[in-house]
């Protein structure tokens, strides 16, 4: 035999397995603790801003109102008097498309912009007319995160973690509006309705979380994928617990996060960038850089928290724009000029504007998630 080769181990079945069995402990040693990682899929069913309505502080002037409120000012805005204003909605049976003064004169309500001289669609020249300045939020509190470490003057206070410095400029553009004047379990009527309508037809949005005993304490890994498969609706017309969805490899929609676990919620731990592709009906895209979350991992296997960070506010004005005005409930004008006067984060190569503070409330159920298949 060869040197350093025990013949009596080749004869012995008993030697032999003792000899597989010490190496197979000694490569499970050597493994990383990843290989014993535990992973829980997950799938977005509802995701909306984070509205924090019915608190009369928020707007002391009266704020902005709902649709009719709203054309009332953007009819005054014209040159007629609150008293015609009032009229002229009336008379038109709350449909902006249908104003007309008492002579039959229209009054632009969609085409009131303006591109060289001649009338032109609010929603894409915004910024062809006057600032109508809309009444923004000036409450204490908001949903959302301190993004930049600092306790700035001005800023909100969280009023579940009551912790201060939180930057949500989105909210206080948004907050004085009626639509958004809501407060959990209620969600902003144009969201939970565009987020309806796209769930039938968008690929689904996917989270994973990874760590060593998630039912513990301890560091995890957080993914999120867009899916190739769209979302499946249980009997009672919600997302459907426990489908499986193939993982899109686009890298467009793929970021991953250092995160942790503390007392089941979970958190990042180093806030990077995040982006998932949408629909032009719903979000087409979110975006955020110094993404934060705050989810907590309930009971019965859901999530629910909040997703946030600097996102690049014509994003979301994309989004109003389109809504319509009509849909929206909203002043696309005033709000154009509000998120770019308020807009608080780094400058955006891509679009030559600062990001804006948001915070949005997501909720997942369990799933499951399959890697694309080659064949």
């Amino acid at each position: 035999m060869k040197s350093g080769v025990n013949s009596d181990d080749y004869r012995s079945p008993a030697l032999r397995r003792r000899r597989i069995l010490v190496a197979v402990l000694a490569g499970l040693i050597l493994l990383p603790a990843q290989a014993f990682a535990e992973t829980r899929g997950y799938v977005f069913s509802m995701i909306h801003t984070a509205a924090y309505g019915g608190d009369k502080s928020n707007c002391p002037g009266g704020g902005n109102g709902g649709p009719a409120e709203i054309k009332v000012r953007i009819v005054m805005r014209q040159g007629y008097t609150r008293e015609q204003a009032d009229e002229i909605v009336a008379r038109s049976g709350g449909s902006g498309y249908n104003l007309k003064d008492k002579s039959g004169q229209k009054i632009e309500y969609v085409e009131r912009g303006r591109y060289k001289g001649q009338p032109a669609n609010i929603a894409n020249f915004p910024n062809s007319i006057p600032d109508p300045h809309i009444e923004t939020v000036s409450g204490r509190y908001a949903y959302g995160f301190n993004l930049d470490g600092l306790i700035q003057p001005g800023s909100f206070e969280d009023p579940e973690t009551h912790e201060r410095g939180i930057d949500n400029q989105m909210w206080r553009v948004l907050g004085c509006f009626e639509m958004y004047d809501v407060r959990l379990p209620v969600r902003p009527y144009s969201e939970e309705f565009a987020w309806d309508t796209a769930m039938d037809s968008m690929p689904a949005w996917l989270l994973s979380v990874t760590g060593g005993d998630l039912s513990k304490d301890g560091d995890v890994t957080i993914t999120f994928d867009r899916s190739l498969n769209i979302l499946l609706r249980d009997t009672r017309g919600g997302v459907m617990h426990g489908s499986t969805f193939v993982v899109d490899p686009d890298p467009r929609s793929h970021s991953v996060f250092k995160g942790r676990i503390k007392d089941q919620v979970l958190t990042i731990t180093e806030p990077g960038d995040f982006s998932m592709q949408g629909e032009s009906q719903f979000f087409p895209i979110l975006r955020f850089s110094r993404t934060h979350v705050r989810l907590r991992m309930n009971p019965d296997g859901t999530l629910s928290g909040l997703i946030g960070g600097y996102q690049p506010w014509p994003d979301y004005y994309y989004y109003l724009a389109v809504r319509s005005e009509e849909q929206a409930h909203i002043d696309l004008q005033g709000v154009f000029y509000a998120f770019r006067r308020l807009a608080d984060g780094e400058l955006d190569s891509a679009t030559g504007e600062r990001t804006l503070s948001a915070a949005y409330w997501m909720e997942a159920v369990p799933a499951f998630h399959a890697p694309k298949s080659d064949e």
